[in-house]
C-alpha cells in the first residue's frame, strides 16, 4: 500500500510540529509549511500531496490566498482540510470551498479521524 503525503500548513511552530510527529507516528509522510507562500512552493518540488491541512490566519500568504491560488494553479487536485480556531469553523471551511474542518484546539483522535476519513 502506498504511504498517504500530507501538507501541513501552520504557522505555529508547536502545533506544526505537534501534528507532524502524530500524523508521521500513524505512517504517513508528512511535509509542513509555515504559510502557504511556502506550501505553494512545496508542491511544486515535492510534487501533490494526498490531503492538505491548513490553517487560516498566517502571515505572508493566508489559507485563503492559499487556496486561491492553488485551486487556480491545480484545480483542486487535493483535499483541504480547514484547521482553525475561529468560532465557525464550518463557515471559514465553506469560504474557501474546503473538504473539511477541524476545530481548534483539537484532539489527536479527532485529527486522525479526520485524515482517515479525507483519505478513504
Amino acid at each position: 500500500m502506498a504511504t498517504n503525503r500530507i501538507l501541513v500548513v501552520e504557522d505555529n511552530p508547536d502545533l506544526r510540529m505537534l501534528t507532524k510527529l502524530a500524523l508521521t507516528k500513524k505512517g504517513f509522510v508528512v511535509t509542513c509549511a509555515e504559510n502557504g507562500q511556502v506550501a505553494l512552493e512545496s508542491i511544486e518540488k515535492d510534487g501533490m500531496p494526498d490531503l492538505i491541512l491548513l490553517d487560516m490566519k498566517m502571515p505572508i500568504m493566508d489559507g485563503w490566498e492559499f487556496s486561491k491560488q492553488f485551486k487556480e494553479k491545480h484545480d483542486h487536485a487535493a483535499p483541504i482540510v480547514v484547521m482553525t480556531a475561529a468560532q465557525d469553523s464550518r463557515g471559514r471551511a465553506m469560504e474557501i470551498g474546503a473538504d473539511s474542518f477541524l476545530g481548534k484546539p483539537f484532539e489527536l483522535d479527532q485529527l486522525f479521524d479526520c485524515v482517515k476519513n479525507m483519505l478513504h
